[in-house]
C-alpha cells in the first residue's frame, strides 16, 4: 500500500476506536517499518488516553502494513473495553 493509503487507514481506524469509545481523549500513533533477513516487516504503536488512564498499544511485525494496521487496532480495542467501560 502507498504510504497516504496506509496513512488513510490508520485515521479511519482511530475514528472508529474513538467513536466506540467516546471518552478516548487522544490516540497517537507510529508506524515503524524495516528489514529483517531481507524481508520489510510493519509494526504499528498506539498510544491511547483518555480521563486517567493510558494504553499503548504494540502491534505485531508483520510483512504487510495493512495487515499490521488491522492487528494493532484489534488489539487496542481488546485493551481498551475493560477499562473504557468501567
Amino acid at each position: 500500500m502507498e504510504p497516504d493509503s496506509i496513512r488513510a487507514l490508520i485515521e479511519h481506524q482511530s475514528a472508529e476506536l474513538r467513536a466506540l469509545f467516546p471518552q478516548i481523549t487522544d490516540c497517537h500513533s507510529a508506524l515503524e517499518q524495516w528489514s529483517e533477513d531481507g524481508e520489510r516487516r510493519h509494526s504499528l504503536w498506539l498510544d491511547i488516553r483518555w480521563p486517567q488512564r493510558q494504553a499503548l498499544v504494540s502491534g505485531p511485525a508483520l510483512h504487510d502494513a495493512q495487515a499490521a494496521v488491522d492487528a494493532a487496532f484489534r488489539l487496542a480495542r481488546e485493551r481498551v473495553a475493560p477499562t473504557a467501560r468501567a
